[in-house]
């Protein structure tokens, strides 16, 4: 019984070394600053198929933001809700559809993943990519 317990406090700890340790690579993965280049492309596909719901700003008000029954976020207020951090591969994971949130995976809010794999209608050579570009163009509008 005690050699169970010993074990099993060892995996605790070396799973959580484990977890510390993924984070931390991911942490480090994240550039300081969005690609300028990818975020002029992810505009291009904001705009089409985002800005109707989160505006041409970002804010929330789009023009059919009224109609929906979970209001859209303001987009540029992201870094500011994660202590002054834009978290990256989060919003990536949010925005094509492995993540849920509240408004994912609704009528009032697709997964763009797979909607990217339908329409092809970005600039992007892969949904990786167009996500990213996204998410690069989201972190270039945040708000202080």
């Amino acid at each position: 019984m005690q050699h169970s317990r010993s074990t099993a406090r060892w995996s605790v700890l070396v799973g959580g070394a484990g977890l510390a340790l993924s984070a931390a690579l991911v942490m480090a993965q994240q550039p300081e600053a969005p690609n300028s280049a990818a975020a002029g492309k992810g505009e291009n596909a904001y705009r089409r198929y985002c800005a109707s719901c989160h505006g041409a700003t970002g804010r929330g008000d789009g023009s059919i933001a009224a109609e929906l029954r979970t209001a859209p976020t303001d987009l540029r207020l992201i870094g500011k809700r994660n202590g002054g951090r834009f978290p990256l591969q989060k919003v990536a994971r949010q925005t094509d559809g492995r993540e849920s949130i509240r408004a994912h995976g609704t009528p009032d809010m697709p997964a763009w993943g797979e909607v990217f794999k339908k329409t092809g209608g970005t600039e992007a050579d892969t949904v990786e990519d167009a996500v990213m570009q996204i998410v690069h163009y989201l972190w270039s509008i945040q708000v202080e």
